[in-house]
């Protein structure tokens, strides 16, 4: 049996290749965590910024 057969391109060990692989796996999801829990927020305040009972009171002219 060839020893080169189990690994990937002859260079790596799958093993090896799949630990490495899983760092930036694990990375992309806490990210992707941070980064939507960070847009929920900023949605949230965005909401507050605007609510009505936090604007100005405007005073029109009434219809004539």
């Amino acid at each position: 049996m060839n020893p080169d057969f189990d690994r990937i391109f002859g260079l790596v060990d799958p093993d090896v290749a799949l630990s490495i692989a899983t760092i930036p796996v694990l990375v992309a999801l806490i990210g992707g965590h941070a980064i939507a829990q960070t847009l929920q927020e900023l949605g949230t305040m965005s909401e507050e910024l605007f609510r009505g009972d936090r604007l100005p009171h405007l005073d029109f002219p009434p219809n004539s």
